[in-house]
């Protein structure tokens, strides 16, 4: 009999042991178990949405924070071992707490609704009219809803609210300049005309930094007059090649007092544009018209790239104050006014 106890007793022991190590464990394990197999799961449901940006661990997080899954760690490595090929779709899904990870998987792999994306390109130099015909196009909004939404202070961004101090009665659209040039997408079923307006300044923000801001103010130049002369410019230069020569002509006439005025024949044609606005006026045309104002515009003409930018805040070092181009698009530099007549009638623009 003391022989058995003696036997006995170490296994009690080591049967205690076991069971205080592995009850806690499988007290731990269970709701990972019952997660795998969807059962003894609360009522949940979700409606789960997966974007373009989304990464597969910020949807496995949201699954968890929403009580879908106990844990994002363990369903994503069951994803993984049973589903190696597995393809996230952008969609909209219907789930459930009381899924099984299989089920969830098989769920996750065709959407209730499909997201439709459209991306549209906008290029520099494009006005807000040239804008909204483009967006109408893509079908995301009507080109009257992307002018209004474009004719409004009404943004959260400190660079719009300095443009509120130009005189109202002569801009003609209120955030022409400022429509960055760029290439965006939005999901069809909820982008508006604010949306996007929005989304174009804040990529113009993010291009338009600080440092550059700092440098057109050491150079002289406030945010509406750096995006205004770049716009001159953009109307102006066809490349990369002739746009600092153009900025320093312009450049050149600012800083001169023999000059009053610029005379960029694409600020006319801008002006000449303005006539179908309500709010036009005679004051309006002249404040847009560099034959007719002081020195720059009143606002910017069109919407100008980064370049053009950059160009006006590093212009070529010239003596040029006149331009020309030819009907092959080559630019042609003058220094007086008699050279330019000149090089006018040579390349056939005036004739004898």
């Amino acid at each position: 009999m003391k022989k058995k106890l003696i036997i006995i007793i170490p296994i009690v022991v080591l049967l205690i042991v076991a069971a205080v190590i592995a009850i806690p464990k499988v007290k731990a394990y269970l709701p990972y178990y019952f997660d795998k197999k969807g059962i003894r799961q609360p009522d949940i449901e979700y409606t789960l949405t997966i974007e373009k940006s989304d990464f597969e661990n910020e949807v496995a997080s949201r699954l968890k924070e929403q009580g879908i899954i106990v844990s994002s760690e363990r369903f994503l490595g069951y994803l993984h071992n049973h589903y190696p090929e597995f393809v996230w779709y952008n969609g909209i899904y219907k789930l459930s707490a009381d899924m099984s990870y299989e089920q969830l998987c098989q769920k996750l792999s065709l959407p209730d609704t499909r997201l439709e994306y459209v991306s549209f390109t906008v290029p520099e130099g494009k006005t807000v009219r040239d804008i909204a015909q483009i967006v109408e196009k893509s079908g995301l909004c009507t080109q009257a809803q992307f002018l209004e939404a474009a004719d409004s202070y009404d943004y959260d961004y400190d660079f719009v609210k300095e443009l509120e101090k130009r005189d109202g009665s002569l801009v003609a659209y209120k955030l022409e300049g400022y429509l960055f040039p760029a290439t965006y997408e939005f999901r069809r079923d909820t982008a508006t005309a604010r949306g996007i307006v929005d989304k174009m300044l804040a990529t113009f923000q993010s291009y338009v930094t600080d440092e550059i801001i700092k440098k057109a103010q050491d150079m002289g130049l406030d945010l509406n007059e750096l995006i205004t002369f770049s716009s001159v410019v953009q109307g102006e230069a066809l490349s990369d090649e002739s746009m600092t020569k153009v900025s320093s002509v312009f450049w050149n006439r600012l800083n001169s007092d023999s000059f009053s005025s610029l005379q960029s024949d694409p600020t006319t044609n801008y002006a000449r544009s303005l006539r179908g606005l309500e709010s036009y006026s005679q004051q309006m045309f002249d404040a847009y018209d560099t034959y007719t104002c002081k020195g720059l515009p009143v606002a910017p003409i069109n919407n100008p790239g980064l370049e053009m930018i950059n160009a006006v805040l590093s212009p070529e070092d010239t003596d040029y104050y006149y331009f020309v181009t030819d009907a092959d698009g080559n630019f042609y530099y003058n220094r007086t006014y008699q050279e330019h007549v000149n090089t006018c009638y040579e390349i056939g623009l005036w004739k004898r």
